[in-house]
């Protein structure tokens, strides 16, 4: 792969933004697609590309990356008016960092195989700081042969790449099932918290004790994560919204997934009680 490899990438947000400044840094030929100016204008500062529709993004990327947040919006990338399918263009492989239900990446890689275009699917685990950092964890699903034309660019945003399957959705499975473990788990950690306040033991103590016992996890290890990430994070629905689409992958299958169900319906209201934890100490 020539290191001036056309890439296009479109979503410019907490995670997305970090990943087109390291593709630019890395050496690619980088144009960016974004609906808000500043971090376009920041982008461009960097040595990225401006396009001024997705459409032409599409017309001169022979890869294209998208780092967006719900189904809604990637939908809008593809099918709106002057989107990706509005291109005339062919041979064209779509990265999708999206965690999104494997059925809807089913139903895109299809739209993309009609028009001669690859698809694979590439959500991404490591927050903000591994974005930034340029060491995420990618978990790919699609052809090995187009993941092979993905390899410098997904190096380029990440260190741990694990190849899950050859079809396009393994790797939106990856991702909810790593989410259902996370998500889970951190709510489960603000409950032993709450539970813990209410005996008049401090946080603090029940987290040290956790980290030398069976209660140990990464967000004890890491602790203050994801209090940081409710505080801090501009999409609300974080907490929960991977739940959601985790059940919902599990019902297309006959699989109830309780636990997840559970916390997925529990989540909003969880994370509305632990901020208000956390605005009461100030």
């Amino acid at each position: 792969m020539s290191i001036q490899q056309r890439v296009g990438f479109v979503g410019l947000g907490d995670m997305g933004e970090p990943m087109a400044h390291n593709l630019v840094g890395k050496g690619f030929h980088l144009t960016v697609f974004d609906v808000r100016s500043e971090p376009l204008a920041v982008a461009k500062d960097k040595g990225a590309h401006l396009a001024d529709s997705l459409r032409a993004l599409a017309d001169t990327s022979e890869l294209i990356g998208l780092c967006v947040w719900s189904e809604t919006q990637l939908l809008d990338c593809f099918y709106g008016d002057r989107g990706l399918f509005a291109s005339q263009a062919t041979a064209r492989t779509v990265l999708i960092h999206s965690t999104i239900t494997p059925q809807m990446v089913q139903r895109l890689a299809a739209d993309c195989a009609a028009r001669g275009w690859d698809l694979v699917d590439a959500p991404v685990s490591g927050g903000r700081a591994g974005s930034v950092a340029g060491t995420l964890t990618l978990m790919v699903g699609g052809d090995t042969e187009a993941v092979r034309r993905c390899d410098g660019y997904l190096k380029a945003v990440g260190k741990n790449i694990f190849h899950i399957g050859d079809a396009p959705g393994a790797g939106s499975i990856a991702k909810l099932c790593n989410n259902m473990m996370a998500l889970c788990n951190a709510f489960v950690v603000s409950e032993a918290k709450k539970l813990a306040s209410a005996y008049g033991i401090c946080e603090e103590a029940i987290v040290e004790c956790a980290r030398v016992s069976t209660g140990n996890s990464w967000f004890i290890e890491n602790e203050g994560f994801f209090d940081n990430l409710l505080t801090t994070h501009p999409q609300p629905d974080v907490f929960y919204k991977d739940l959601w689409e985790a059940v919902e992958a599990g019902k297309q299958k006959g699989v109830e997934l309780t636990i997840s169900g559970l916390v997925a319906l529990a989540g909003p209201r969880l994370a509305e009680e632990r901020k208000s934890i956390l605005r009461e100490r100030g």
